[in-house]
């Protein structure tokens, strides 16, 4: 029985690395900064707190 699970695994594992979706940079820009803002104001507040 494993002799057939194993290969159906690997193909299933394979077509779904294949169908990746493709990253758009201005999204992730986009995200990349809004997160840098975001641990910028948790700094603050932590440096005010001290």
């Amino acid at each position: 029985m494993h002799i057939l699970i194993f290969p159906a695994g690997f193909i299933l594992w394979y077509l779904a690395y294949e169908a990746k979706p493709i990253i758009n940079d201005e999204i992730t820009h986009h995200w990349e900064e809004k997160n840098i803002n975001k641990r910028k104001k948790l700094l603050n507040i932590i440096n005010e707190s001290f």
